[in-house]
């Protein structure tokens, strides 16, 4: 099974590379570089903006050995 990535996201929700780019202050090479990565490859911050310049938004929870979650973020 393919695994998701962030192109594809942008794609889904048909946005373009050069308004991604504009929203991170790269040019659309560097976003179709980052597209070109696997998510868990991205650094959470850059995830995140690039989520965000799409419409989305990055949401992580913890889960700590006792089986309390904690949201991050």
């Amino acid at each position: 099974m393919k695994e998701l990535t962030l192109g594809d996201i942008r794609k889904q929700h048909r946005v373009k590379q050069e308004v991604v780019a504009m929203a991170l202050c790269v040019t659309a090479s560097g976003v179709s570089k980052l597209e070109s990565k696997r998510i868990q490859d991205v650094s959470l911050q850059r995830a995140a903006s690039y989520l965000a310049a799409v419409g989305g938004s990055l949401k992580i929870e913890v889960t700590l050995p006792d089986g309390a979650t904690v949201a991050v973020g």
